[in-house]
Formats: C-alpha cells, structure tokens, sequence
C-alpha cells in the first residue's frame, strides 16, 4: 500500500511512518512538498484543521496513493486567562476524497510569546529557535521536546494524531466508510 504524506518535514514523516508500519507490514510512503498549499502559521481550529485537509488532498492528487495524509500543527487560543495552546491535527483521506481527523495531546504556550508573536507577526518557530538555540527546531524533535524536558517529541505528538485519525479506517463498518 501506498501512503501519500503532505510533508517533507522529517519529525511528521517520522510520526506517520511510525503509525502506518503498526498496522500494515507492506507500506510505502510518498512525501510531497505542500508549501504552496497550506498558510505558515496556522492560528485557530478551523485553520488547522484545513491545513491538514488541504495537505491530505494535495498527497493523494498528486500521487496513486491509497491514503494521503496531512498534519497540521497550529496554535489556538483557549480563554483570556489561560492563553493559546499548541497542538497537531491529522486528516488521513482515500482516493474518494472521504476522510477521518484525529488530534494529539497539546501543550500551552507562553503568553509573553503570543504578546510578541501577535505585535511583531513573527510564526512560533521563530521564538521556538530563540529559547532552544536549535535552528529549524520545527522540523527535528520540536518544541514540545525542550518544553517537557526530553519526555515528548514532536514525532511522539504527530504519531499520536494519525494514530487517531486512522480508527474510523481501522473500523469501516462502524464509522461507515
């Protein structure tokens, strides 16, 4: 089976490939480059959630894959008092175009980041870099990694959203697929 994978980021590759080889010994994967299709920082659910979409359908148009597969991570504000949280969504789509979502555990962020992010309209990365001294800290073992003292990744956090996303294809008849 082929697995159309909307990234070229290897820390989501990785998450992805994690998955898919648990539960299918014969699969191959394809990466796309879909910078052309998604926004840079996505702020928001609906953002999110349509970047993974976006990713998953530009994969699978793309390719002759059986599944394409887009991760999106993004950030989403949760109250006034609480702030913003970081999290990653998953949209694992067939050649129909039918596709599940499944989200990872998230983490909040700083609040003096979001101040600084919202007035200097910087994307996460940047500040991400600034406190971890690693350049391109988004595409290796992410945030997350250096937040929680080496105890998640953010391949850990990507596997969990498509290990989600793929439970209504794990159980067609049910889900009605």
């Amino acid at each position: 089976m082929l697995v159309a994978v909307g990234t070229k980021n290897p820390a989501k590759l990785e998450g992805v490939r994690r998955v898919f080889t648990d539960f299918f010994p014969d699969v191959r994967f394809e990466s796309l480059d879909t910078s052309s299709v998604t926004n840079a920082q996505p702020m928001g659910m609906d953002q999110i959630i349509e970047g993974a979409i976006k990713r998953a359908r530009f994969a699978i148009s793309k390719t002759r894959a059986w599944f394409g597969v887009g991760v999106e991570a993004g950030i989403f504000p949760l109250n006034r008092r609480l702030g913003h949280m970081d999290h990653q969504e998953a949209v694992i789509m067939n050649r129909r175009g039918r596709f599940s979502l499944g989200s990872s555990a998230g983490f909040m962020l700083p609040s003096r980041w979001m101040r600084r992010m919202i007035r200097e309209g910087n994307e996460l990365e940047h500040y991400a870099v600034e406190m971890t001294g690693v350049s391109g800290v988004g595409d290796k073992e992410g945030l997350v990694y250096h937040l929680t003292k080496g105890r998640i990744s953010r391949t850990d956090l990507t596997e969990q959203c498509v290990r989600t996303a793929l439970v209504p294809w794990l159980h067609a008849n049910l889900y009605g697929f």
